[in-house]
C-alpha cells in the first residue's frame, strides 16, 4: 500500500476515524498539541508523525525483510493503532483532524460535508467531489483487524527539492504497554 502527495501542514495523523467519532461523541477537543492527543495515542486511536509541510510518499509493509536498511532510517516509537472489523483508518492532516474533532465531534464525513464548498472555492482548479477528496486528501489505509505497532522509517538521504518520504512497517502485536506511550 502506498500513499502519495499528502498535505500534512506539519503533522500527519493516521486516525481510526470510526473510533474518533465514538471518542468525541461526549468529549471536547483539546488543542494543546501534543498533550491534547495523548489519550487518543494511549487508546490506539491515532498515530502521529511530525513532518515538513507535505509528504511525498508513505509506503506500508508487513514484512520487515522488505526494508532496505541502507536506504531507510528507523525512528523508535511506542505508538500503535487498534483496528476492529468495519473501522476506517485514514491519513489526515492536523488541520482536518482538529476541525473534525472540534467542530464535528470526530465525524470526518460531517467535517468534509461542511468544508468542501469552501475548499472548492479556494482551490480554483475545479470542484472536487466528496469521494475524490476522501480518495486523494484523506486516503484510506487498509489495515486488517488487530493491534498494530507502527514502526516508522524515513529516507536516510532526503533530496533538498523533494518532500519527506516514510516507510511504515506494520507489526501485529498481542498487547500494549501504555506506560511508554
Amino acid at each position: 500500500m502506498v500513499l502519495e502527495g499528502l498535505n500534512t501542514e506539519g503533522v500527519l495523523i493516521f486516525a481510526n476515524t470510526t473510533k474518533c467519532k465514538n471518542y468525541y461523541s461526549d468529549k471536547e477537543f483539546n488543542y494543546d498539541y501534543p498533550d491534547g492527543l495523548s489519550e487518543l495515542l494511549k487508546q490506539g486511536i491515532i498515530h502521529i508523525i511530525t513532518t515538513d509541510e507535505a509528504v511525498e510518499q508513505v509506503d506500508f509493509v508487513f514484512n520487515k525483510e522488505e526494508i532496505d536498511s541502507n536506504r531507510w532510517e528507523f525512528h523508535d516509537s511506542y505508538n500503535y493503532l487498534k483496528a476492529e472489523p468495519g473501522d476506517q483508518i485514514r491519513a489526515v492532516s492536523h488541520a482536518d483532524f482538529t476541525q473534525m474533532c472540534h467542530h464535528h465531534k470526530g465525524d470526518l464525513e460531517a467535517h468534509i460535508d461542511s468544508s468542501l464548498p469552501l475548499k472548492n472555492i479556494l482551490n480554483g482548479n475545479g470542484d472536487k467531489t466528496k469521494e475524490e477528496y476522501f480518495k486523494y486528501e484523506l486516503p484510506l489505509i487498509e489495515i486488517p483487524a488487530g493491534i498494530w505497532k507502527l514502526n516508522v522509517y524515513s529516507l536516510k538521504e532526503e533530496h533538498i527539492l523533494s518532500w519527506m518520504e516514510f516507510l511504515i512497517h506494520l507489526e501485529k502485536i498481542e498487547s500494549v504497554d501504555i506506560k511508554p506511550v
